[in-house]
C-alpha cells in the first residue's frame, strides 16, 4: 500500500506538511485548480482541502495538499513540470505527455472516459490516481466522445489522492518523510531534493557528481550536511550554464545558439581536442579565470583542420581548465 500511494518518497497519509518543511523542503502555498471538481462546482472533496495547495523547490512538479482533518498530505498534484516515476514505477515526463502515450501505458484507462458536468477537464482514473485532459468546449457534438480528436491532447495534470480517515492522526508527529537520517544531503541542479527524486533520474543524463564530506559538506547545507553532501548537475543544466557564458563572449555564438536545438547542429573542440561525450561539465566549467578565446568555424573548416563531416559549425574554445570550480 506505501508504495502505491508514494511518489518520490512521498507517501500520502503518511507524511504530513510539518514534515516536508523539518527536511529542507520550505513551503509556499499556491492555488490549485480542481479539475474534477470545476470552477462551477460548490463544495469541497471530503479527502482534501480543496483549491489550496503547497508547493516545494525540493520535489519540482509536485503539489501537497493537506487532509481535511490533520496535517496529513491527502492528495498530490502532479503539474506540466513533473518528470519522474509513478507509484507502479512508469516514468512520465508530463510536460510531452499525449492522451495517446497515457493509454499506451495504461490500456485499462481507454473505457474509464469521464467528466463531472461542472468539469473542464476528461478524467482517467484508476482507485487512487487521476488523470486529466482539457475538453474542448467548441467541438460540437460533444458526445458520442471523438476519441481520435483527443488523442494527440496534452495531459495536463495528474492527481494521487486518497482518503486518510483510515490512517488514523493520534501519531501525526510519527508521520515523517523515508529520508534516512544518515544519508547525506542531495542537491540537484543546485536545489535541494529528496533521494527519492534522483531515482527518476538516468545516470547519463547527469554531466557531473561532486561529494563533499566533513566541514565542506556541513558549510553547503549547515548541520544536515554532517553525513556530506552529494551534489548532481544534469546535462541540461549545465549547457545552460555554458551557453550564457559564450553568448557573453561572442555575439555570433549568441545568434547561432538562439536556438537551443541547434546545439544538435555544432561541435565543441577544447584546446584542441573534439569533445564527443560527457563534455558539458567541461565547458560549463569555463569562467573569467580560465576563458581565453572562442571561434566559429564553417563546416569547411571544421571537416578539414578537426576530420568532422557531420556537423554544420565548429565552436572552438580555448581556455585553462583542468577541473569544475565550485
Amino acid at each position: 500500500m506505501i508504495k502505491k500511494l508514494s511518489i518520490n518518497d512521498i507517501c500520502l497519509c503518511n507524511v504530513t506538511l510539518t514534515a516536508v518543511t523539518k527536511t529542507g523542503g520550505q513551503l509556499k502555498k499556491v492555488e490549485v485548480e480542481e479539475m474534477d471538481l470545476g470552477k462551477g462546482c460548490i463544495g469541497q472533496d471530503s479527502r482534501f482541502i480543496a483549491c489550496v495547495g503547497y508547493s516545494s523547490l525540493k520535489y519540482p512538479g509536485m503539489i501537497f495538499q493537506q487532509d481535511q482533518g490533520s496535517d496529513q498530505i491527502s492528495k498530490i498534484r502532479l503539474n506540466r513540470q513533473f518528470k519522474g516515476k509513478l507509484p507502479d514505477g512508469k516514468f512520465v515526463d508530463m510536460d510531452k505527455l499525449l492522451l495517446k502515450d497515457l493509454l499506451k501505458m495504461y490500456p485499462k484507462l481507454k473505457d474509464t472516459w469521464g467528466s463531472r458536468g461542472c468539469s473542464d477537464y476528461w478524467n482517467f482514473s484508476n482507485d487512487t490516481l487521476s488523470f486529466y485532459v482539457k475538453i474542448d468546449k467548441n467541438k460540437k457534438p460533444q458526445f458520442p466522445v471523438d476519441e481520435k480528436y483527443y488523442a494527440d491532447k496534452p495531459v495536463e495534470a495528474a492527481d494521487l489522492t486518497v482518503s486518510c480517515y483510515s490512517f488514523g492522526t493520534e501519531k501525526l508527529d510519527n508521520l515523517i518523510l523515508a529520508d534516512d537520517p544518515n544519508s547525506p544531503v542531495y542537491f540537484l541542479d543546485s536545489i535541494r531534493v529528496n533521494e527519492g527524486v534522483l531515482k527518476n533520474y538516468k545516470p547519463e543524463e547527469f554531466a557531473s557528481v561532486t561529494v563533499y564530506k566533513d566541514a565542506n559538506a556541513v558549510r553547503i547545507a549547515g548541520p544536515a550536511g554532517k553525513n556530506g553532501v552529494v551534489y548532481f548537475e544534469t546535462k541540461e543544466f549545465t549547457k545552460n550554464i555554458y551557453w550564457n557564458y559564450f553568448k557573453s563572449k561572442s555575439p555570433e555564438y549568441g545568434r547561432l545558439m538562439a536556438i537551443p536545438k541547434n546545439e544538435d547542429f555544432v561541435q565543441y573542440i577544447l584546446n584542441g581536442k573534439v569533445l564527443t561525450d560527457n563534455y558539458e561539465a567541461a565547458l560549463a566549467a569555463i569562467n573569467d579565470k580560465t576563458f581565453k578565446s572562442i571561434t566559429i568555424i564553417d563546416n569547411n573548416h571544421l571537416t578539414k583542420d578537426y576530420g568532422v563531416t557531420n556537423k554544420r559549425y565548429g565552436i572552438v574554445v580555448v581556455a585553462n581548465i583542468l577541473s569544475r570550480e565550485k
